[in-house]
């Protein structure tokens, strides 16, 4: 786990979560204390920049470790991932013993780590059953900027850490949020660990306690929820070859960050099922599915006409870097969850053709619409703000 980053905003961060209060705020640091214990004050500093920062960090960690009953390690580490998610990739065999694992099939989990995330950031951007060459450039850079934690004994977990640090969204005068690329670029990492755990989950679905194949009609759909050639690998790297009998991927979501609504916190995978995951691969990287953009924002205008079947909306997103309006046409069924999700200020996902020519007009053909679970509404998220 990653300790170095600790910042006045993680140590109250946690204190806060922690049932602490502060007593005492002064230019350079602040007084905290547990509860109504009296005699639980620590001195918490405010500038990380100040010289003494990280020595103030020890000496708080152990005072609150002293105080909380708990190894000093296991509070810089919950301290520090405050803003941060944590995957964990676990690989269970009769062969894994004291925390260790053999050389094949600990290159495996270090290789499936990678392409897990590099997959399910391609399917963040775009819907594609096979990516061959094509996988998108920020996927591959979205992998760069990943850490990875210290495996822990027992059976084999490496963690991959990633940012959940999430940028301000002002509003317009009529109270619709203000959708900003660089607040915009900060929910990637949290959006790829959603399109992640439902790829997962699918895959799971379809491929573990079967005999056969899912139909067509299910792998197609499966496209839709990020599965691809590409995850199907990931997975099979761990559990195709080698002594890995088990392997799983648990999300831990950062404390002080708004939880995904609706996702699996654990999705699991057997080697005995590893040729239905093969088939499944096999099977899409054949498919002649088109490549679907996937658009991230907020509903800015809505227009139904009497007797019509189907209702126009205008999506404020973020398209390579750039702000802009995409019009789209859902029909009355869908219209109405739209018109839910506007009322609720809360962001949306949708799928589909897009058409985008620069300097004109942008519309999409949707083939799946709804609520971005990855992040909370806007309402529900200054609410916790406000707390």
């Amino acid at each position: 786990m990653i300790t170095s980053d600790i910042g006045p905003e993680e140590l109250v961060s946690y204190l806060k979560r922690s049932g602490w209060r502060r007593t005492r705020r002064g230019e350079i640091a602040e007084m905290w204390q547990a509860g109504s214990d009296d005699n639980s004050m620590v001195l918490v500093p405010r500038h990380a920049e100040a010289p003494d920062f990280k020595q103030t960090i020890e000496i708080l960690a152990k005072e609150i470790s002293r105080l909380e009953r708990r190894p000093p390690e296991d509070v810089r580490i919950d301290i520090a991932r405050q803003f941060l998610d944590v995957t964990d990739l676990r690989a269970e065999g009769d062969d894994i013993d004291e925390g260790t694992i053999s050389l094949q099939d600990g290159l495996g989990l270090f290789q499936s780590a990678k392409d897990l995330m590099v997959s399910a950031a391609a399917a963040t951007i775009h819907r594609q059953a096979y990516y061959g060459t094509s996988i998108p450039k920020a996927a591959h850079a979205h992998a760069r900027r990943l850490r990875l934690g210290q495996t822990r004994s027992g059976s084999y977990v490496l963690p991959v850490i990633s940012s959940a640090r999430f940028g301000a969204t002002p509003t317009y005068d009529d109270g619709v949020p203000h959708l900003q690329v660089e607040s915009e670029d900060s929910y990637f990492d949290r959006r790829v660990l959603a399109t992640l755990s439902r790829s997962l989950e699918t895959l799971a679905e379809m491929t573990m306690r079967r005999d056969v194949t899912p139909s067509r009609d299910e792998l197609i759909d499966s496209i839709g929820e990020g599965v691809s050639s590409e995850l199907c690998a990931a997975v099979l790297d761990v559990i195709k070859k080698g002594a890995v009998s088990h392997f799983d991927v648990s999300f831990n979501w950062a404390p002080a960050s708004p939880m995904p609504e609706n996702l699996e916190t654990r999705i699991s995978f057997a080697k005995e099922y590893a040729r239905i995951v093969e088939d499944v691969g096999k099977e899409l990287k054949e498919s002649e599915a088109p490549s679907e953009s996937v658009l991230y924002g907020v509903i800015r205008r809505m227009s139904l006409k009497a007797n019509e079947e189907s209702g126009r909306v205008t999506l404020e997103t973020v398209i390579e870097g750039r702000r802009r309006s995409v019009s789209f046409d859902l029909d009355l069924a869908t219209y109405r969850l739209a018109a839910i999700y506007h009322g609720e200020r809360r962001r949306v996902v949708v799928t589909g053709m897009l058409d985008a020519p620069p300097g004109r007009p942008a519309s999409m053909r949707v083939r799946t619409f709804g609520p971005d679970r990855s992040v909370l509404s806007f309402d529900q998220a200054e609410e916790i703000e406000w707390q």
